[in-house]
């Protein structure tokens, strides 16, 4: 027994010593929902990062917009997640500062806008622009929502419609479906919805889309729902300002490297993340309707200011315009080099032009990162360099815009063979590099490969009557090397071995027969 009181003695420090090295860092999420359902989706979001960030445990906080306020006011919360409004009231409540947007992906497209619609049924034809909503029953969720009641209600405001004076107003709450039904059910004529509220509910079923119709219907490029408003930015992610800048970049670093569509995004409905958007439209709405922190009243109109200062106003201008005259000559060429350096930037950061696979440069930061996580949790890791059998009499024979085709199709077949958390990048020509992580055993590498092989070696759709095989040699760590370079240089090794023995082939690297 004193053996055994000692021993749980001991575990509870080491429990403790643990527990006090690992700093959590709460994330407050608004929550319109039940706060369950907030956890449940953004539960493992925290996970990731806390699995990303060293010596860091993140928690997600479910809030509503009053609880949201007082938990920074008590400094409870480090990281914020909320809509684009409240974003705005607590940035200048409280000084947060946002660090990344939400990208959703929607029937194909990546969205980082969002708006609203305004809606009827189908079958109501005296209700199609929005002066005819002016005298009709409106349905919203609330007051509060943003895009399911005040873009709308600023919409209909430029049009001559104060919805709170000519129409009669019922707030039915979250979710939104209830909304759609109350004006289905004809206890509305016109109903606020978020986009991609309706496209959600006619794919699950629950309506027909071709029972409504939108008021005032616009045509956005590249966006895939129905809109009546403007467009908006997503919702930022907000970090506090008692929050060093060394975690916020830790955190930002491990958010814009997060797979697309992995398992944490997919709880979370979201796709990505991207760096912050500018919220100036969403600045703008709010000081057209006075609302906090745009609610003082208005300033000394400027008539009057020139009136009272015209003289010296007049001189500072003077002197502005001859201080700007001097610099112009010495600015224009800064700021052709700066737009230059940014459009060079920008190019680097995309992806491979042909394939949309990622370029050696994000390949190169993948390959760090992974080996960095590799290295602190002892896993195993391939590196594995792809060349395609047969491709240059396609490319000779078809001419170039068909082996584009080809390469293309290749690209598809490869990321969808791979696992999520795999990665596949275009190194040049004909040449693909696979970057597979937690092949903890030998048969799970063997598996992906035939998996990858087969997927190849399956008749072209860009070229009928054509095929191709791979090459492919696999280097690991830490067993072959255990940076980056030394690795894709087996790898390569080992792809020409493969390829002297036929092709349609892996090899690994082997040191001994080197």
């Amino acid at each position: 027994m004193a053996v055994l009181r000692s021993l749980t003695w001991v575990l509870l420090c080491l429990m403790a010593s643990v527990a006090c090295a690992e700093q959590v860092y709460r994330v407050g999420v608004t929550s319109f929902r039940d706060k369950a359902v907030t956890l449940q989706e953004w539960g493992p979001t925290m996970a990731f990062l806390s699995a990303q960030v060293a010596d860091a445990r993140f928690e997600v906080v479910p809030l509503t917009l009053p609880e949201f306020e007082a938990a920074l006011a008590r400094r409870e919360l480090d990281f914020v997640l909320t809509n684009p409004q409240h974003y705005i009231v607590v940035e200048a409540r409280f000084g947060v500062s946002r660090v990344a947007t939400l990208v959703k992906r929607e029937n194909g497209k990546l969205v980082k806008q969002f708006g609203g619609v305004v809606f009827t049924r189908s079958d109501r034809r005296d209700i199609r622009r929005l002066e005819d909503v002016r005298g009709h029953r409106i349905a919203a969720v609330d007051r509060t929502s943003f895009a399911a009641f005040l873009l709308q209600y600023d919409l209909l405001k430029v049009a001559g419609v104060d919805i709170d004076r000519d129409c009669q107003l019922g707030f039915f709450g979250f979710p939104q479906d209830l909304v759609v039904r109350a004006v289905l059910d004809k206890r509305a004529d016109v109903g606020f919805v978020r986009t991609g509220v309706l496209e959600a509910m006619a794919q699950e079923g629950k309506i027909d889309l071709a029972s409504l119709a939108v008021v005032n219907p616009l045509s956005a490029q590249d966006f895939p729902f129905l809109i009546s408003t403007e467009l908006y930015p997503e919702w930022p992610l907000a970090a506090a300002p008692h929050v060093s800048i060394d975690i916020t970049n830790k955190v930002v670093a491990a958010l814009l490297l997060m797979p697309p569509d992995g398992p944490a995004a997919r709880s979370a409905r979201y796709y990505r993340w991207s760096t912050p958007l500018e919220y100036q439209r969403v600045q703008a709405l709010m000081r057209r309707h006075r609302i906090y922190p745009y609610d003082s009243r208005e300033p000394i109109p400027l008539s009057d200011v020139l009136r009272e200062y015209s003289v010296p106003i007049l001189a500072g201008v003077l002197a502005l315009s001859l201080a700007l005259v001097v610099l112009y000559v010495r600015t224009h060429r800064l700021n052709v080099a700066l737009k230059r350096s940014r459009q060079t930037l920008s190019e680097m950061a995309h992806s491979d032009a042909l394939t949309g696979l990622p370029n050696r440069n994000l390949l190169d930061d993948r390959l760090a990162f992974t080996l960095a996580k590799a290295q602190r949790s002892g896993t195993r890791i391939a590196v594995c360099l792809l060349d395609l059998d047969g491709f240059k009499p396609i490319n000779d024979q078809w001419g170039h815009h068909a082996g584009d085709m080809v390469l293309r199709e290749v690209a598809g077949r490869l990321s969808a063979a791979l696992r999520d958390g795999d990665t596949v990048a275009r190194w040049g020509g004909d040449e693909f590099v696979l970057l597979l992580e937690g092949v903890a055993a030998d048969w799970q590498l063997f598996e992906i490969m035939k998996r990858v092989l087969a997927a190849v070696s399956q008749d072209l759709d860009a070229c009928p009557g054509c095929r191709v095989t791979a090459s492919i040699g696999v280097s690991l760590y830490p067993s072959d090397a255990r940076e980056g370079g030394p690795l894709l240089q087996h790898a390569d090794q080992a792809m020409y071995e493969a390829k002297k023995e036929g092709g349609d082939r892996f090899v690994v690297y082997s040191a001994a027969g080197d």
